[in-house]
């Protein structure tokens, strides 16, 4: 009996582990923040760990936006980070310059992270980001935000993978030769003017070109998930067909409802549900210029506060079902954000019981945590956000199963 007791104690130990391993980790996923931005758009200042003025407010979109300690704050458990290069010089990128400016960025969040691992760490895999999150750290995973010029082999995509990029966004704020993009308003348009004149004056589809579905295999290869955030409604759809075949399910970064506002950048009813067929997470953006409903809900609101977030928020709970739907803040990605619902930028005097979100709208990262207790203490389900870091990380092991890594 005696000679069994390390093996039992072996067995069980093994049990405890794999056990451990099948549970899903608790928490939310913030799908799009660009942490390195600073050194692809030098507004962004100097990183997390520069000091930035008190006051700042939710109409931040062109100055710095992240610290090391309000990143750290309750908030989601898991952070997709993207590098990307500046879309007003990527025309003026070599594919050696765009694969160095990627790197920074991605080196930049590396070292970050070490700097504080009592607090974040980079995961390289999704058993890693398990881990840390399990550590009561938050999981860091890199991805990039654009492929032009960073994506033009398979080779490529397979050196991405193995620097630990988990997500790529093929196109980003233009055509561009994997295919068509989203026609913006205002003056992103005019970095995808032949995109918007075709829209406008010749309209012809826009989807994949043969490059792009090239470009969606080698990830798939690759192990990297797809974002199709970005892309045209064709350009989406053939992603996704390809997708679909594949057997591999994509990501939305940052999407509004079109039901709520008609908007180029947001997603259909029926695209929310073939989406999420296929087994996608959205996160959903609180992107001030996409929020306000169009035309205004019959209901008393504050325009471009918490209010405009929830219609959203509720509408796309609804269609998805009760589906996981992850958080897309787009901080440092030349937005503003939710205004506050009350004070001086608001819509009336605040209440004894307003907190800081409530009177300073999402004007820094760890208020993201209050604007979600502040929908759910408003009725929105909010089961489907603590579902979304579990989803992330099995869309991830998912897409590296099909390319033969785990």
């Amino acid at each position: 009996m005696t000679s069994l007791a390390p093996c039992l104690a072996l067995l069980g130990g093994l049990l405890l582990s794999s056990r451990a391993a099948a549970e899903p980790i608790a928490g939310y996923a913030d799908l799009h923040i660009h942490i390195g931005a600073h050194l692809a758009v030098p507004v962004y200042g100097k990183g997390p760990d520069a000091a930035l003025p008190e006051g700042r407010t939710h109409a931040h979109g062109l100055v710095p936006q992240l610290t090391t300690d309000e990143l750290a704050a309750p908030g989601p458990s898991v952070l997709v980070s993207l590098a990307y290069a500046n879309p007003f010089k990527t025309d003026f990128e070599s594919r050696r310059s765009m694969a160095a400016h990627i790197e920074r960025q991605l080196t930049f969040v590396d070292g970050w992270a070490a700097a504080h691992a009592d607090r974040f760490a980079v995961a390289g895999s999704p058993a890693e980001a398990r881990d840390i999150v399990r550590s009561g750290r938050k999981a860091i995973l890199h991805g990039i935000e654009g492929a032009t010029k960073a994506l033009d082999s398979e080779a490529d995509a397979q050196r991405w993978a193995a620097r630990g990029v988990a997500v790529i966004t093929p196109v980003h704020l233009a055509d561009n030769r994997f295919g068509g993009a989203w026609c913006q308003s205002g003056p992103l348009a005019l970095l995808n003017v032949p995109g918007c004149l075709d829209d406008v004056f010749a309209p012809r589809r826009r989807g994949l070109t043969p490059a792009g579905e090239q470009a969606v295999d080698w990830l798939v290869r690759a192990g990297i998930v797809v974002d199709l955030a970005h892309l045209s409604h064709a350009a989406f759809s053939d992603a996704l067909g390809r997708l679909e075949r594949a057997g591999v399910a994509p990501v939305q970064t940052h999407i509004t409802a079109a039901a709520v506002r008609a908007d180029p950048t947001a997603m259909t009813d029926a695209e929310l549900r073939r989406f999420t067929a296929a087994g996608g997470l959205a996160g959903l953006t609180a992107n001030l210029g996409h929020m306000p409903p169009n035309p205004a809900p019959g209901r008393v609101a504050c325009r471009g506060s918490i209010d405009d977030f929830r219609a959203h928020w509720d509408h796309v709970v609804g269609v998805l079902g009760g589906a996981p739907l992850a958080w897309g803040s787009d901080f440092q990605g030349g937005v503003d954000h939710l205004r506050p619902k009350f004070g001086p930028q608001g819509c009336g005097a605040a209440p004894a019981e307003a907190t800081e979100f409530d009177t300073r709208g999402l004007a820094r990262a760890d208020l993201v945590e209050p604007m979600f207790a502040a929908l759910a203490s408003a009725g929105s389900d909010r089961a489907p956000l603590e579902a979304s870091a579990e989803r992330l990380l099995a869309l991830w092991e998912q897409a590296r199963r099909v390319a033969g890594v785990e």
